[in-house]
Protein backbone atom coordinates (compact mmCIF):
# COMPACT_ATOMS: atom_id res chain seq x y z
CA UNK A 1 0.00 0.00 0.00
CA UNK A 2 1.37 3.42 -0.93
CA UNK A 3 0.08 6.97 -1.16
CA UNK A 4 -1.27 8.08 -4.55
CA UNK A 5 -1.27 11.62 -5.89
CA UNK A 6 -3.51 10.90 -8.88
CA UNK A 7 -6.61 8.86 -9.76
CA UNK A 8 -6.57 5.51 -7.95
CA UNK A 9 -7.50 2.38 -9.90
CA UNK A 10 -7.10 -0.13 -7.06
CA UNK A 11 -6.90 1.04 -3.48
CA UNK A 12 -8.69 3.14 -0.87
CA UNK A 13 -9.85 6.66 -0.10
CA UNK A 14 -9.32 7.52 3.56
CA UNK A 15 -10.88 10.63 5.10
CA UNK A 16 -10.81 12.24 8.55
CA UNK A 17 -14.16 12.76 10.26
CA UNK A 18 -14.40 16.13 11.98
CA UNK A 19 -15.40 16.42 15.66
CA UNK A 20 -18.12 18.80 14.41
CA UNK A 21 -20.17 15.76 13.34
CA UNK A 22 -22.24 13.31 15.38
CA UNK A 23 -21.33 9.64 15.13
CA UNK A 24 -22.34 6.18 16.37
CA UNK A 25 -20.28 4.92 19.29
CA UNK A 26 -19.08 1.83 17.42
CA UNK A 27 -17.37 1.26 14.09
CA UNK A 28 -19.21 0.07 11.01
CA UNK A 29 -17.11 -2.13 8.71
CA UNK A 30 -18.01 -3.89 5.48
CA UNK A 31 -15.73 -5.36 2.83
CA UNK A 32 -15.83 -2.20 0.74
CA UNK A 33 -16.53 0.69 3.13
CA UNK A 34 -15.98 1.49 6.79
CA UNK A 35 -16.51 4.20 9.37
CA UNK A 36 -13.87 3.72 12.06
CA UNK A 37 -14.83 5.14 15.45
CA UNK A 38 -12.68 5.82 18.49
CA UNK A 39 -12.46 8.60 21.06
CA UNK A 40 -9.07 9.57 19.60
CA UNK A 41 -9.79 9.67 15.86
CA UNK A 42 -12.69 8.84 13.56
CA UNK A 43 -12.18 8.28 9.85
CA UNK A 44 -13.74 6.64 6.83
CA UNK A 45 -12.38 4.16 4.30
CA UNK A 46 -13.90 3.29 0.95
CA UNK A 47 -12.46 0.73 -1.43
CA UNK A 48 -11.68 1.90 -4.96
CA UNK A 49 -11.98 -0.64 -7.77
CA UNK A 50 -11.85 1.67 -10.81
CA UNK A 51 -10.40 5.07 -11.66
CA UNK A 52 -12.60 8.05 -10.81
CA UNK A 53 -11.75 11.09 -12.92
CA UNK A 54 -14.56 13.27 -11.51
CA UNK A 55 -13.26 16.55 -10.13
CA UNK A 56 -14.55 19.63 -8.37
CA UNK A 57 -12.57 22.45 -6.84
CA UNK A 58 -15.41 23.27 -4.43
CA UNK A 59 -16.52 19.79 -3.31
CA UNK A 60 -13.92 17.58 -1.69
CA UNK A 61 -16.09 14.45 -1.53
CA UNK A 62 -15.82 11.64 -4.05
CA UNK A 63 -19.07 10.17 -5.40
CA UNK A 64 -17.91 6.76 -4.19
CA UNK A 65 -17.91 8.06 -0.59
CA UNK A 66 -21.55 9.25 -0.58
CA UNK A 67 -23.11 5.78 -0.03
CA UNK A 68 -21.11 5.27 3.19
CA UNK A 69 -21.95 8.68 4.65
CA UNK A 70 -25.55 8.35 3.48
CA UNK A 71 -25.88 4.99 5.21
CA UNK A 72 -24.89 6.64 8.50
CA UNK A 73 -27.20 9.63 8.01
CA UNK A 74 -30.29 7.77 6.79
CA UNK A 75 -30.23 4.83 9.20
CA UNK A 76 -30.48 6.84 12.42
CA UNK A 77 -32.95 5.60 14.99
CA UNK A 78 -36.24 7.55 15.35
CA UNK A 79 -36.63 9.43 18.61
CA UNK A 80 -32.91 10.15 19.00
CA UNK A 81 -30.81 12.99 17.58
CA UNK A 82 -29.90 12.14 14.00
CA UNK A 83 -26.36 11.01 13.37
CA UNK A 84 -24.53 13.02 10.77
CA UNK A 85 -21.00 12.54 9.46
CA UNK A 86 -18.84 15.60 8.95
CA UNK A 87 -16.19 14.50 6.42
CA UNK A 88 -13.29 16.93 6.52
CA UNK A 89 -11.00 17.90 3.65
CA UNK A 90 -8.14 15.91 5.21
CA UNK A 91 -7.91 12.77 3.09
CA UNK A 92 -5.48 10.45 1.37
CA UNK A 93 -5.74 8.19 -1.68
CA UNK A 94 -3.86 4.90 -1.37
CA UNK A 95 -2.83 2.52 -4.13
CA UNK A 96 -2.69 -1.25 -3.68
CA UNK A 97 -1.24 -3.83 -6.03
CA UNK A 98 -4.46 -5.84 -6.12
CA UNK A 99 -8.06 -5.70 -4.91
CA UNK A 100 -8.11 -5.79 -1.11
CA UNK A 101 -10.93 -5.95 1.41
CA UNK A 102 -11.07 -3.75 4.49
CA UNK A 103 -9.69 -5.70 7.45
CA UNK A 104 -7.82 -4.93 10.68
CA UNK A 105 -4.45 -4.69 8.95
CA UNK A 106 -5.85 -2.40 6.27
CA UNK A 107 -7.50 -0.16 8.88
CA UNK A 108 -4.25 0.21 10.83
CA UNK A 109 -2.27 1.17 7.72
CA UNK A 110 -4.94 3.63 6.56
CA UNK A 111 -4.87 5.33 9.96
CA UNK A 112 -1.09 5.76 9.82
CA UNK A 113 -1.18 7.24 6.31
CA UNK A 114 -3.98 9.63 7.31
CA UNK A 115 -2.23 10.84 10.48
CA UNK A 116 0.98 11.38 8.54
CA UNK A 117 -0.88 13.45 5.93
CA UNK A 118 -2.60 15.58 8.60
CA UNK A 119 0.63 16.25 10.49
CA UNK A 120 2.61 17.13 7.36
CA UNK A 121 0.09 19.24 5.48
CA UNK A 122 1.02 22.80 4.62
CA UNK A 123 -1.23 25.77 3.90
CA UNK A 124 -4.93 25.20 3.44
CA UNK A 125 -8.02 27.01 4.60
CA UNK A 126 -8.06 28.85 7.95
CA UNK A 127 -10.91 26.64 9.24
CA UNK A 128 -9.03 23.34 8.76
CA UNK A 129 -7.53 23.28 12.32
CA UNK A 130 -11.09 23.14 13.71
CA UNK A 131 -11.37 19.58 12.38
CA UNK A 132 -8.33 18.23 14.23
CA UNK A 133 -9.03 14.90 15.98
CA UNK A 134 -8.56 14.61 19.76
CA UNK A 135 -5.32 12.61 19.30
CA UNK A 136 -3.80 15.76 17.79
CA UNK A 137 -5.27 18.16 20.33
CA UNK A 138 -8.73 18.69 18.82
CA UNK A 139 -12.20 18.67 20.37
CA UNK A 140 -13.92 15.54 21.69
CA UNK A 141 -16.12 13.56 19.33
CA UNK A 142 -19.88 13.49 19.88
CA UNK A 143 -20.58 9.75 20.00
CA UNK A 144 -24.08 8.34 20.53
CA UNK A 145 -24.90 4.81 21.70
CA UNK A 146 -25.78 2.64 18.72
CA UNK A 147 -27.87 -0.52 18.56
CA UNK A 148 -25.59 -2.98 16.76
CA UNK A 149 -28.69 -4.86 15.59
CA UNK A 150 -29.37 -1.88 13.32
CA UNK A 151 -26.16 -2.52 11.36
CA UNK A 152 -28.21 -4.74 9.05
CA UNK A 153 -30.29 -1.74 7.97
CA UNK A 154 -27.17 0.37 7.61
CA UNK A 155 -25.60 -2.26 5.36
CA UNK A 156 -28.80 -2.41 3.29
CA UNK A 157 -28.75 1.36 2.81
CA UNK A 158 -25.04 1.25 1.90
CA UNK A 159 -25.65 -1.42 -0.74
CA UNK A 160 -28.70 0.34 -2.19
CA UNK A 161 -26.93 3.68 -2.39
CA UNK A 162 -24.11 1.90 -4.17
CA UNK A 163 -26.47 1.29 -7.11
CA UNK A 164 -28.63 4.40 -6.71
CA UNK A 165 -29.15 6.90 -9.51
CA UNK A 166 -27.38 10.31 -9.57
CA UNK A 167 -30.49 12.19 -8.39
CA UNK A 168 -30.67 10.17 -5.16
CA UNK A 169 -26.94 10.55 -4.57
CA UNK A 170 -27.06 14.31 -5.21
CA UNK A 171 -29.94 14.64 -2.77
CA UNK A 172 -28.16 12.64 -0.06
CA UNK A 173 -24.98 14.64 -0.64
CA UNK A 174 -26.93 17.88 -0.11
CA UNK A 175 -28.50 16.49 3.08
CA UNK A 176 -24.99 15.82 4.36
CA UNK A 177 -23.71 19.26 3.35
CA UNK A 178 -26.75 21.01 4.81
CA UNK A 179 -26.19 19.46 8.23
CA UNK A 180 -22.48 20.29 8.04
CA UNK A 181 -23.21 23.93 7.17
CA UNK A 182 -25.75 24.20 10.00
CA UNK A 183 -22.93 23.59 12.50
CA UNK A 184 -21.74 27.10 11.66
CA UNK A 185 -24.23 29.86 12.63
CA UNK A 186 -22.79 32.12 9.94
CA UNK A 187 -23.80 29.58 7.26
CA UNK A 188 -27.37 28.92 8.38
CA UNK A 189 -28.89 30.29 5.17
CA UNK A 190 -26.50 28.17 3.09
CA UNK A 191 -27.63 25.12 5.09
CA UNK A 192 -31.22 25.83 4.06
CA UNK A 193 -30.19 26.17 0.42
CA UNK A 194 -28.57 22.73 0.52
CA UNK A 195 -31.84 21.30 1.85
CA UNK A 196 -33.83 22.98 -0.92
CA UNK A 197 -31.56 21.31 -3.49
CA UNK A 198 -32.24 17.98 -1.75
CA UNK A 199 -35.95 18.84 -1.85
CA UNK A 200 -35.72 19.41 -5.60
CA UNK A 201 -34.16 15.96 -5.89
CA UNK A 202 -37.04 14.49 -3.86
CA UNK A 203 -39.55 16.26 -6.11
CA UNK A 204 -37.91 14.81 -9.23
CA UNK A 205 -37.88 11.32 -7.70
CA UNK A 206 -41.57 11.50 -6.85
CA UNK A 207 -42.52 12.77 -10.32
CA UNK A 208 -40.56 9.90 -11.88
CA UNK A 209 -42.33 7.44 -9.59
CA UNK A 210 -45.70 8.85 -10.62
CA UNK A 211 -44.79 8.61 -14.30
CA UNK A 212 -43.76 4.99 -13.75
CA UNK A 213 -47.25 4.30 -12.36
CA UNK A 214 -48.85 5.61 -15.58
CA UNK A 215 -49.45 9.31 -14.88
CA UNK A 216 -48.18 10.97 -18.07
CA UNK A 217 -47.66 14.52 -16.78
CA UNK A 218 -47.72 14.54 -12.97
CA UNK A 219 -47.99 17.91 -11.25
CA UNK A 220 -46.62 19.34 -8.03
CA UNK A 221 -50.08 18.78 -6.53
CA UNK A 222 -49.90 15.10 -7.53
CA UNK A 223 -46.51 14.92 -5.81
CA UNK A 224 -48.02 16.45 -2.65
CA UNK A 225 -50.79 13.84 -2.59
CA UNK A 226 -48.20 11.08 -3.08
CA UNK A 227 -46.21 12.34 -0.08
CA UNK A 228 -49.38 12.33 2.03
CA UNK A 229 -50.14 8.77 0.94
CA UNK A 230 -46.74 7.31 1.86
CA UNK A 231 -46.21 9.39 5.02
CA UNK A 232 -49.70 9.33 6.50
CA UNK A 233 -49.63 13.12 6.94
CA UNK A 234 -52.55 15.39 6.13
CA UNK A 235 -50.76 18.44 4.81
CA UNK A 236 -53.48 20.37 2.94
CA UNK A 237 -50.75 21.41 0.48
CA UNK A 238 -51.78 22.66 -2.93
CA UNK A 239 -48.19 22.07 -4.07
CA UNK A 240 -45.37 19.76 -2.99
CA UNK A 241 -43.76 21.21 0.18
CA UNK A 242 -45.22 24.58 -0.81
CA UNK A 243 -43.95 26.64 2.14
CA UNK A 244 -40.40 25.36 1.67
CA UNK A 245 -40.54 26.16 -2.04
CA UNK A 246 -41.75 29.69 -1.23
CA UNK A 247 -38.74 30.11 1.08
CA UNK A 248 -36.48 28.77 -1.66
CA UNK A 249 -37.78 31.40 -4.10
CA UNK A 250 -37.23 34.19 -1.56
CA UNK A 251 -33.64 33.05 -0.88
CA UNK A 252 -32.43 32.36 -4.40
CA UNK A 253 -34.26 35.09 -6.35
CA UNK A 254 -33.60 38.52 -4.79
CA UNK A 255 -36.43 40.15 -6.81
CA UNK A 256 -39.41 37.82 -6.58
CA UNK A 257 -43.20 37.75 -6.30
CA UNK A 258 -43.03 38.01 -2.50
CA UNK A 259 -41.16 41.31 -2.69
CA UNK A 260 -37.47 42.21 -2.63
CA UNK A 261 -35.76 41.76 0.76
CA UNK A 262 -32.19 42.64 1.67
CA UNK A 263 -32.30 39.94 4.37
CA UNK A 264 -35.13 37.40 3.89
CA UNK A 265 -36.62 36.22 7.17
CA UNK A 266 -35.95 32.55 7.82
CA UNK A 267 -36.32 30.62 11.06
CA UNK A 268 -34.11 27.87 12.44
CA UNK A 269 -37.11 25.57 12.14
CA UNK A 270 -37.13 26.19 8.38
CA UNK A 271 -34.00 24.03 8.41
CA UNK A 272 -34.65 21.69 11.34
CA UNK A 273 -38.18 20.64 10.39
CA UNK A 274 -37.37 20.09 6.71
CA UNK A 275 -34.20 18.18 7.62
CA UNK A 276 -36.14 15.83 9.91
CA UNK A 277 -38.69 15.13 7.16
CA UNK A 278 -36.25 14.67 4.30
CA UNK A 279 -34.07 12.10 6.07
CA UNK A 280 -36.82 9.42 6.34
CA UNK A 281 -38.14 10.50 2.92
CA UNK A 282 -34.79 9.68 1.31
CA UNK A 283 -34.58 6.46 3.30
CA UNK A 284 -37.89 5.58 1.64
CA UNK A 285 -36.47 6.37 -1.81
CA UNK A 286 -33.43 4.20 -1.13
CA UNK A 287 -35.26 1.25 0.40
CA UNK A 288 -38.42 1.24 -1.76
CA UNK A 289 -37.17 2.16 -5.24
CA UNK A 290 -33.42 2.76 -5.22
CA UNK A 291 -32.64 2.80 -8.95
Amino acid sequence: MKRSHGPTEEGFYVRLMSPLGRYPSSSFVSESAALIISSEICFSIVRVSHEDFSFSEVDTLKAIEIPLYGSILLSGEPGTPYLFPYPSSDSVALDTESRSDINEQCIAKCKLFLLDAIQNRSGGYPAIPVHKPPCLGGMKYDLLPWNVKSDGERLMVLNQLGIANPVILRGVNCLLKGRMAFQHPELGEAACIYLWVALDAAHSLVLKRLRDTGIANPTSKDAARYFEEISGWETEWERFFEEDYDNRIRAIHPDNRFGAEAVPQFLADDFLELNDVLIPFFLFFVSEFPK
